[in-house]
């Protein structure tokens, strides 16, 4: 209680001390005359004018000490929060005008890129370089439009030893006067393991999206198959009834017997190997053979509705793309069945290719009805149909398993006249180191 008035207490004490010693050589030493009232007055006054002007002094000293002890605190403060911070798991960072002034130990941690080296460095520097346009674009449209002050975003970070992090960047942007950004504060969040796992939920579904669009396919392909095998047993069965009854061999019997029995075994192995879930495993493969055995085996369906499949005599010659197979055929099955489909009376399906340096274009084109324009627009959607019973998969997974292949998928359509499918591949290219990496344009 009495540290409050320390001040005045002494300069109070000081000056009745002074006035002691003034009274006793004023009046005992030089025996002048004693006045009470005066004195008393006087005395009183001049105390109350210290005591007044050492209270500044204690009020003074008491904000000083609050002054000391909130710097004490904040210092304290601080080394706790560099001490969280620098134990933290995720990075926190902070920017000025996109250059980094502030970083966590965890940021070598988790790029290997040390402090020191990028203080000063902008982040875009260290975001993967196929993820630096994205990055750019949702600056600029934050910047001209959104003005968002709490932003969370997910890339590619470069590792000083090679690849990438994921890092989800969750911010806050401080804006000037004129509303344009000045600076960034937040954290980076390792999201790697939860980036490749849904990877890996998403390539789970869409290999059950194959596996169930090869089934729809076959099932609905069932009774050409079933005419396709019922053919050749036929002629089988004829021949060896004539055998029976002439009791006698001849070479052109049994090779009638056996050119239809290789065709049943063509047939079944064609269906047995587009059913069987397989791994996909990418290889050199001739393009020009692939389409020859998928005509081949949806032949019997187009004579069942009187359409004629003309493949280009130039498919005769090789060519050759790096893909696989299995995934290749159930494509250009599913685009030809859709042809079928939209020729209900009769016509031609043309299927000829271009190639140019790089890559090779295939074309299916149809003579049937066309498909408007407004549908155009929705091709390719999941669960998108015009078909009664249809699942709105089947183009969806030719356009995703042509995608993985690095290729692409272009439709042209006129009412009444039919529609094109081009189906853009990567040539196979040799490659000295593997031999088996394609070239991607």
């Amino acid at each position: 209680m009495f540290k409050a008035y320390k001040g005045r207490i002494i300069a109070s004490i000081f000056f009745f001390s002074v006035i002691i010693l003034w009274d006793i050589l004023f009046y005992g030493v030089n025996k002048n005359h004693y006045n009470f009232l005066l004195d008393t007055s006087f005395t009183l006054t001049i105390w109350l004018i210290v005591w007044w002007l050492a209270s500044y002094y204690d009020k003074s000293m008491k904000l000083l000490n609050e002054l000391t002890q909130s710097e004490k605190n904040y210092n304290e403060l601080i080394e706790s929060t560099d001490y969280i911070i620098d134990n933290l798991n995720q990075v926190v960072f902070q920017t000025d005008n996109r250059r980094f002034t502030v970083l966590n130990p965890a940021w070598v941690a988790l790029t290997g890129f040390s402090i020191e080296e990028s203080i000063g460095q902008e982040i875009d520097t260290f975001i993967y370089p196929e993820d630096q346009v994205f990055a750019n674009e949702r600056r600029v449209m934050n910047t001209l439009h959104l003005k968002k002050r709490i932003m969370r975003e997910e890339y590619r970070f470069r590792k000083k030893n090679g690849g990438f992090i994921w890092l989800r960047v969750d911010s806050r942007i401080t804006y000037d006067s004129n509303n344009m950004p000045i600076s960034t504060i937040g954290t980076l969040t390792d999201i790697t393991d939860w980036k490749l796992s849904e990877k890996g939920l998403m390539q789970i579904n869409e290999d059950l999206a194959i596996q169930s669009d090869k089934l729809s396919v076959i099932a609905q392909m069932s009774a050409a198959i079933a005419h396709e095998v019922r053919n050749p047993l036929t002629s089988i069965s004829g021949f060896l009834q004539l055998i029976h009854e002439r009791k006698e061999f001849k070479d052109e019997y049994l090779e009638i017997i056996f050119e239809e029995m290789k065709r049943i075994e063509f047939v079944l192995n064609e269906m047995l190997i587009l059913s069987k879930p397989q791994s996909v495993t990418y290889a050199k493969v001739n393009l020009s053979r692939l389409l020859l055995h998928v005509v081949t085996l949806i032949q019997t369906e187009a004579n069942m509705k009187s359409i004629k499949l003309e493949i280009n005599s130039s498919m005769q010659k090789a060519i050759w793309v790096y893909g696989e197979e299995n995934q290749l055929k159930q494509v250009f099955i599913n685009l030809i069945k859709n042809s079928i489909e939209a020729m209900d009376e009769g016509g031609n399906i043309y299927i000829y290719h271009a190639t140019d340096q790089n890559n090779v274009s295939v074309y299916v084109k149809d003579e049937g009805s066309g498909i408007p324009k407004e549908t155009l627009k929705t091709i390719g959607q999941p669960f998108y149909t015009t078909k009664e019973k249809g699942t709105g998969l089947g183009l969806t997974v030719c356009f995703k398993i042509i995608e993985n292949h690095k290729g692409k998928i272009h439709i042209a359509s006129e009412i009444g006249v039919g529609t094109t499918f081009e189906i853009i591949l990567p040539l196979y290219v040799k490659n000295k180191k593997t031999e088996k990496e394609p070239l991607i344009s």
